[in-house]
């Protein structure tokens, strides 16, 4: 008896971490043949799934597959696809998203404020388009395709015409690319985005690597380089591509023509930007050219406004830069 009930427990176990939660789905979740979406019941499962990776069910049957858009969601997601990791393959098919999320974590700690909460361990997003708005009701991190980027994941070809407002925030990522191999490439945002502070078109902060992305918003920030690092040096920023870049990040190829607004920190690429100094890991800014009105106080660059440890070539600004204090057309302070 005891030997049929470990069979039955594995058995059970394998359709646990096998099966896709919904049953009218088409494909097998290879690259080939991937999962197809049709629907907001679709997501939303897909959304189950994710969370279900994590307590209690630890379910893993949707690791490294691929799903795919076949349609446009018209119908507005009001909430993020899961709130944990996805470590799968997310194909858009170019098609649109439609999103309304408001993201209060006082009324719910898990909600997330993006289309995907985290993607992470080699996991992909491309190819989507997203809609509507979203929303932080709070203080937190909020984006237009993914929170946060981790453990070598990757978001390609994707765009947001969002428009998006909280306190952190990023058109594509809000903490982008948290470790090495994690990439945001050949991404537009197109969306009006407002917050506080680490606010840019594509990443809020990014310590990886941005390539071929474009901004064409609006980027507002109320009180950018609020956060005083304790030795008199302001940190977090504004820029069209980043907020703030560090630890060896790099923006590669970028281009931003959206007005740029904020106080501290201000640049057309990116607001702040700091390397690592032992051993000696440089920002690498590199072919990027800002076309936007840059406006702020104090550290106002066309293409930086406040680096150190960072490598700056083959940049150009043809914007206007206006700024009251350490300002430049290239760089506002080093």
């Amino acid at each position: 008896m005891k030997k049929y009930f470990v069979l039955l427990f594995v058995f059970s176990n394998t359709l646990l971490f096998a099966q896709p939660p919904f049953d009218d789905y088409t494909g097998d979740g290879t690259a080939n043949n991937p999962y197809k979406l049709y629907t907001k019941k679709h997501l939303m499962d897909l959304g189950d799934s994710i969370n279900n990776s994590w307590v209690p069910n630890f379910s893993t049957w949707h690791f490294n597959k691929h799903f795919r858009l076949m349609n446009d969601i018209n119908e507005p997601l009001t909430e993020s696809i899961g709130y944990v990791g996805f470590n799968g393959h997310f194909h858009g098919g170019g098609h649109k998203i439609n999103v309304a999320i408001i993201h209060d974590p006082q009324i719910n700690f898990f909600y997330v404020g993006s289309l995907f909460p985290t993607v992470t361990n080699g996991g992909s997003i491309d190819s989507v388009i997203v809609e509507g708005y979203i929303n932080g009701a709070s203080v937190g991190q909020i984006a237009g395709i993914a929170m946060a980027i981790t453990n070598s994941g990757h978001v390609n070809y994707c765009i947001n015409n969002a428009t998006i407002t909280s306190w952190s925030v990023g058109g594509i990522g809000a903490i982008a690319l948290q470790n090495i191999g994690c990439t945001i490439s050949n991404c537009i945002n197109n969306g009006d985005i407002t917050g506080v502070d680490k606010i840019g078109g594509i990443a809020g902060q990014n310590v990886g690597t941005i390539t071929n992305c474009i901004n064409t918003g609006k980027i507002t920030a109320t009180n950018s380089g609020s956060n005083l690092a304790g030795t008199g040096v302001y940190t977090g920023g504004i820029g069209g591509i980043s907020g703030e870049t560090l630890n060896g990040g790099q923006i590669l190829n970028c281009v931003n023509s959206g007005t740029i607004i904020g106080q501290r920190n201000v640049g057309g690429i990116t607001g702040y930007s700091w390397g690592i100094p032992f051993p000696y890991i440089p920002v690498e800014i590199t072919n990027c050219i800002n076309y936007g009105f840059v406006k702020g106080l104090y550290q106002v660059g066309g293409i930086v406004g406040i680096m150190s440890i960072t490598n700056v070539t083959n940049c150009v600004n043809v914007g206007v830069v206006e700024g009251e204090e350490d300002t430049g057309s290239i760089v506002g302070k080093e």
